[in-house]
């Protein structure tokens, strides 16, 4: 019994933040109400405030669960293997969310995922600037590559999550690392 109960919740979680996503295609989310959701979920109100004290706590655990997904992906890698081999890095984020492409899409349109995004950037730009730093380079070429490097690759795996650069996990994810390797020989050079 218990266990039919925990996959009606993660089901139920699934649905409240599917439905979020969706509702935020189409709206502001000041202007998303829980009737909105429940609505567009096809839940009773009694189950989102089993799981949610309110809109904004779906956005948050969005956030959260998908900062945490990503931390363990660099955790997994190492930081290290990152900035020297970023193709399998990216390879496997990006395997990841081609699972579930869709509710990524609406992520990213409904700047969820752009907020997430920019918060993992900032953890990659200030781990890889103190190990760049570190290995003898200076502070001011590092921010430059960061800068460079970082934003250009977040905005480019946005544009494939979107749909707007159309290519395989592998081909992407290749290309990509082949250009931060670039960006990154040259930082030493």
């Amino acid at each position: 019994m218990a266990k039919a109960e925990y996959r009606s919740s993660i089901r139920s979680k699934n649905l409240i933040k599917k439905a979020l996503a969706k509702l935020l295609r189409e709206k502001e989310m000041s202007k998303i109400t829980v009737s909105d959701i429940i609505r567009e979920a096809d839940i009773s109100r009694g189950t989102f405030y089993a799981h949610y004290p309110d809109v904004h706590g779906v956005a948050e655990q969005i956030e959260q669960e998908e900062l945490k997904k990503l931390i363990d992906f660099v955790d997994k890698f190492g930081m290290s293997s990152i900035v020297e081999n970023p193709a399998d890095f990216i390879r496997e984020i990006c395997l990841y969310m081609s699972n579930d492409l869709d509710y990524y899409r609406m992520l990213i349109e409904s700047n969820i995922l752009n907020n997430f995004i920019s918060r993992i950037i900032d953890i990659y730009y200030d781990k890889t600037l103190e190990k760049l730093v570190e290995e003898g380079g200076s502070r001011e070429n590092a921010d430059i590559y960061l800068s460079f490097a970082s934003n250009g690759a977040k905005y480019t795996l946005m544009s494939w999550i979107s749909g707007d650069i159309n290519c395989s996990v592998d081909k992407i994810s290749d290309k990509l690392g082949k250009y931060l390797s670039a960006c990154t020989s040259v930082y030493f050079k």
